[in-house]
């Protein structure tokens, strides 16, 4: 029997968890699927994790589940699957499952908060009877004929042999150039932010936040800010290439290629990289917009923040966030900077012992490769700058192949589609 190492117990590892047990109830020969989490599952959502504190409302409809959207792209098997998902693993059956379904309903059918979407995903994961390993990945490095993954568990060093690999995660938080020694608690990012909301909670007036960045995670951050400190008279200051922040395109026309995306390919590279910026990339939901908006302690500056310095002197100490914008920099002065940028796929691949992982930590090939994702969400063969042809074993990286395969391969807009993209060609 194959194996697939999943790296992360989240919404990708659970949906693979339930096409699988649905494949395997239908008498299909699947994989055997190894997760393994460091902290526990949905951790990103819970509050216990990091990137939030449990209590932010989820920007996609609850109905994007880990079956959406429920049809068969794949009929290898000669039957749809997707009906099994729904009615085993469905947002509607956990719904009823625990007694809830006729108040969500009544209530307008709300997104549900992430510490409930964690919960969601735990039942998953127990209904799909699939165990979940606590451990934390140190190094994954190719075998013959896969990968070997290494991790550390409690009770010491482990290791397991498998014929494909799942980074279900987004990577690292990006960070602005720090310069000089600046005390770690005066710089955040979207995970340590979400960790510390309560110290927040009790900075005195006067206190000067600067924001950094466009998109989702900022729009979180900003819009938490301004309503946890309505009453007071600390700063906020959102820093953007363009001034401003940007709502999410969420109309149908731009839905539809999260749903669908059989037309995808039939765009340019260039224009869908333009409908990625208006749907995911440098944009916020409608939600954290009208918050923003409503609030009279944002203020907007206007460009890139390349570096943030420190200063002490005799009169307090301060940081300065440079603001470029064409030819000009702007200081701008903050007691607190955070980090909202988002998040840098590629830094996953640095547990990755493989030639092209290499070359993609030096900035090399990646865009040839993001382009090129295959519909089982793995790197293309790539050439090396020696002309070498370069394959990696099944690498299987669902958030860089948006561009390549749809926008919502990278987010929880086709959970379903994103499984069977995975799991099935290991099937055949």
């Amino acid at each position: 029997m194959s194996r697939i190492c999943v790296v992360g117990a989240g919404p990708k590892a659970a949906a693979l968890a339930a096409r699988a047990a649905v494949l395997r109830q239908k008498g299909v020969k699947v994989p055997e699927i190894v997760i393994i989490e460091k902290i526990g599952i949905g951790a990103a959502w819970s509050g216990v994790g990091g990137f939030s504190n449990g209590l932010l409302t989820l920007c996609s409809p609850a109905e994007k589940d880990v079956g959406f959207p429920y049809v068969d792209m794949i009929r290898r098997h000669g039957f749809a699957v997707s009906h099994e998902v729904f009615k085993r693993f469905s947002w509607s059956s956990y719904q009823v499952a625990v007694g809830a379904f006729a108040e969500w309903v009544d209530r307008g059918r709300s997104h549900p908060s992430h510490l409930g979407w964690s919960e969601y995903l735990s039942w998953v994961f127990e209904q799909a009877e699939q165990g979940v390993e606590t451990g934390v990945v140190t190094n994954v490095t190719r075998t013959k004929s896969g990968w070997k993954v290494n991790y550390e568990t409690d009770d010491g060093s482990e290791a397991l042999i498998a014929d494909g690999v799942v980074f279900t995660g987004v990577g690292d938080p990006r960070r602005v150039r720090e310069i000089g020694d600046i005390p770690s608690d005066r710089i955040y990012d979207p995970k340590s932010f979400w960790e510390n909301t309560s110290f927040f909670k009790t900075l005195p007036d006067e206190t000067r936040i600067v924001v950094v960045g466009d998109g989702g995670a900022a729009g979180a951050i900003v819009a938490w800010l301004s309503q946890a400190l309505a009453d007071t008279n600390v700063a906020i200051s959102s820093v953007s290439p363009l001034g401003t922040l940007l709502p999410r395109g969420d109309g149908y026309a731009e839905r539809r290629w999260f749903s669908d995306p059989a037309d995808w390919k039939d765009l340019s590279i260039e224009h869908r990289q333009t409908l990625l910026k208006r749907t995911e990339a440098g944009v916020i939901s409608l939600r954290n917009k009208s918050i923003i908006d409503a609030s009279y302690r944002v203020e907007y500056v206007l460009g890139k923040a390349t570096e943030v310095t420190w200063e002490a002197d005799a009169f307090g100490e301060e940081l300065t966030v440079h603001v470029d914008y064409l030819d000009d920099r702007t200081p701008v002065k903050a007691d607190y900077l955070i980090n909202g940028m988002g998040f840098d796929p590629w830094s996953q691949l640095e547990m990755v012992s493989h030639p092209l992982a290499t070359l993609f930590r030096h900035g090399k090939l990646r865009s040839e490769a993001e382009a090129g994702m295959r519909d089982d969400l793995t790197f293309p063969v790539l050439k090396s700058p020696t002309g070498k042809d370069l394959e990696m074993p099944r690498l299987h990286i669902p958030a860089m192949a948006s561009l390549a395969q749809g926008p919502g391969m990278g987010t929880l807009g086709c959970l379903g589609l994103v499984a069977a993209a995975i799991l099935d060609p290991y099937t055949k």
